[in-house]
């Protein structure tokens, strides 16, 4: 016999209306993380490099501000080596949730993996731009007790060398090392001897104790160094001054023409993040370097806020990947 309801017969808006309301209910739980539950426990930043250099101090000033925006503890994690690949393969392989992020940058994001086939991770499929946070200029700095002034006094010094120059990067294929790689494409030097360290605090050790004699460092690494007189600053990276240093030149302006190159710093999660939390994210992060007071915190520092939406910061991504294949390929550097 077919099971009958010993109740009364549900009408059929009833039963519609009940559906609608379990529905309701069901969908609850992800509606109010999306509108504002979310974070509910801390959040990691994991950054690839050491303490001390221009990632760490952009991923600090991002943990506090951001924080504060979202009410959320936001813990930095400096795990550093093979040029932020080690921080960035952890995050490419997180659970997809929110609460571990990535302060990624040009070396991690768009010159290892072009340069380096045992990279574990693909720049584009693997990770979700969240907001590109800023950028700055390298600059090239040298040990004050150098006998140069000047960019070209530099390239003279190293041409007139009998023994090669040593200057140092923040590893292979690192960003301060593509940097150099270009000054010397555009200068024809033959006589500079590369260095590479583990990071940039250990570059500038050994920078201001005169064991190398060139650096071509990011701005809010070296600023301090610059300000104090310990570093002598010959020239800037990037098409135009930085309004954090207008004093210094840029390298076009000294006399090495064309010469133009920035690094970016960006905020990235694991891929396939919910678009809610990825909306969450950027809007947030765009909104916590609002105030005049936050935005100095990057620009007094050679930090210039971009700030943009991921799909703008994808096609950045895309664009930088295709100039870092062109240079490695005219270089011939390979990190296989």
């Amino acid at each position: 016999m077919p099971y009958r309801s010993s109740g009364p017969r549900m009408g059929r808006r009833q039963w519609v209306r009940n559906t609608l309301a379990l529905a309701a209910s069901t969908a609850l739980p992800f509606s109010a993380w999306a509108s504002g539950k979310y974070p509910e426990k801390p959040i990691r930043l994991l950054v690839g490099f050491p303490p001390g250099g221009g990632a760490d101090f952009v991923a600090r000033q991002l943990a506090q501000h951001l924080g504060q925006t979202l009410n959320a503890n936001i813990v930095v994690e400096n795990k550093p080596g093979a040029n932020g690949v080690i921080a960035a393969s952890e995050v490419a392989r997180a659970a997809a949730d929110g609460y571990t992020l990535l302060l990624g940058v040009t070396a991690s994001q768009t010159i290892s993996p072009v340069l380096s086939q045992k990279v574990p991770y693909d720049p584009l499929r693997d990770f979700t731009p969240i907001c590109n946070v800023g950028s700055t200029p390298l600059v090239l700095v040298v040990n004050p007790k150098l006998p140069v002034k000047t960019a070209k006094d530099f390239v003279a010094y190293v041409n007139n060398s009998r023994e090669p120059v040593p200057y140092g990067s923040a590893g292979n294929g690192n960003i301060t090392h593509m940097a150099a790689e270009l000054f010397i494409q555009n200068t024809g030097l033959s006589n500079l001897r590369h260095i590479p360290y583990k990071g940039s605090s250990q570059v500038l050790t050994d920078l201001l104790g005169g064991h190398v004699a060139a650096y071509f460092d990011t701005l809010p690494s070296s600023m301090p160094y610059i300000q104090n007189g310990q570093l002598r600053a010959l020239g800037v990276s990037s098409r135009e001054r930085a309004p954090s240093a207008p004093d210094i030149p840029t390298l076009d302006e000294a006399g090495i023409s064309g010469y133009n190159t920035t690094t970016w710093f960006g905020l990235f999660a694991p891929p396939k993040l919910n678009v809610q939390i990825v909306q969450t994210l950027n809007d947030a992060t765009r909104k916590s370097f609002d105030g005049a007071d936050a935005r100095k915190s990057l620009t007094a520092r050679g930090v210039e806020p971009i700030l943009n939406v991921p799909d703008q910061f994808k096609s950045e991504i895309e664009a930088e990947l295709g100039r870092w294949r062109a240079v490695t390929a005219a270089a011939k550097i390979s990190l296989d």
